[in-house]
């Protein structure tokens, strides 16, 4: 797997625009007066989950607005802030640019806890095989902060499990394996499900079966509860199911003009500890694990309400 992102920049010219949006991203922002003064400027959600928008002001006028300013979205329209003037009588005028990525930085991070494996409790241990990055290895990039993926090798007809509670957000369908000889180690392009998790990292659960997954975006799911089956890499290929688990963070080597310096996002990764037969552990590369359930890893995010739910079925 190689690190992917989901950025935008567009610019607008906040004080001749009564209100402006691009109507063709996930994100748009939109601007408007009050008081014929102050500048309101908001923005819309087209599509599921949590996202963070970052401002630049790359020009200001009349106000002492900071250069930057950063809001987490999670509802479907937002208000952003409001840039004040300093003098009442006389409109701000701004420029900026604005950039989004999918998902957010959370201080609530608990190493500690503990996800599902995402196969079946009745498998057979299973071996973890670590996944390199391939821009590390192949394209001499800058160490990935905290890079960690890992793939299950299953059978043909197995189940994926989502190994914690979350929100789906994506769903990508409709790849075949590729063609046989073909054995490359990355593709663009998978069957996917992406969700987000209560502590504001993503789970992505790749290299599902084309046409098996059950699950929407928009859909919430707990440990446990099936996604999909396992799919092939490549024609006559191992059925895996490949997982990652990440969140976005402001590039600490991003530089404003500098055109080598990428993104103003980077993704930072994490490895999860996992519930095993032999007990709670982090993953060893070649190392065997079989999965374990119990209510209390099932239901140890849900609310009072799902927890009555999920007793009834």
């Amino acid at each position: 797997m190689s690190t992917k992102s989901t950025l935008l920049a567009a610019t607008l010219l906040c004080g001749s625009l009564g209100a402006s949006a691009q109507k063709q991203y996930d994100i748009e922002t939109e601007t408007k007066w009050v008081n014929g003064t102050n500048l309101e400027i908001s923005a819309v959600k087209h599509t599921v989950g949590s996202y963070t928008v970052m401002l630049r002001f790359t020009e200001r006028e009349n106000t002492r607005q900071p250069p930057t300013f950063k809001a987490v979205m999670r509802g479907s329209n937002q208000k952003l802030l409001t840039v004040m003037p300093i003098n009442a009588e006389q409109p701000v005028r701004c420029r900026y640019s604005y950039t989004y990525v999918r998902g957010y930085r959370s201080p609530k991070l608990d190493s500690a806890f503990v996800y599902r494996l995402p196969y079946s409790v009745a498998h057979k241990p299973v071996a973890a095989a670590e996944l390199f990055n391939l821009t590390e290895r192949y394209f001499e990039g800058k160490p990935v902060r905290g890079w960690k993926a890992w793939q299950f090798n299953l059978n043909e007809g197995d189940t994926v499990f989502a190994m914690r509670k979350g929100l789906v957000v994506n769903v990508h369908d409709g790849e075949e394996p590729a063609q046989a000889g073909l054995q490359s180690t990355y593709r663009s392009k998978e069957n996917t499900v992406l969700v987000e998790q209560p502590d504001g990292t993503l789970c992505e659960y790749s290299v599902l079966d084309k046409g098996s997954i059950t699950v929407r975006e928009g859909d919430m799911v707990y440990p446990g509860t099936p996604l999909g089956k396992a799919g092939a890499y490549y024609e006559g290929g191992e059925r895996q199911v490949r997982t990652i688990v990440y969140f976005p963070d402001e590039n600490r080597d991003y530089r404003e003009g500098d055109p080598h310096n990428g993104s103003q996002f980077e993704w930072v990764y994490y490895n999860p500890w996992f519930a095993t037969s032999e007990g709670n552990t982090q993953l060893t590369n070649r190392k065997t694990y079989k999965a374990v359930e119990s209510p209390e890893l099932v239901q140890k995010e849900m609310t009072k309400k799902e927890i009555k739910q999920y007793a009834v079925k």
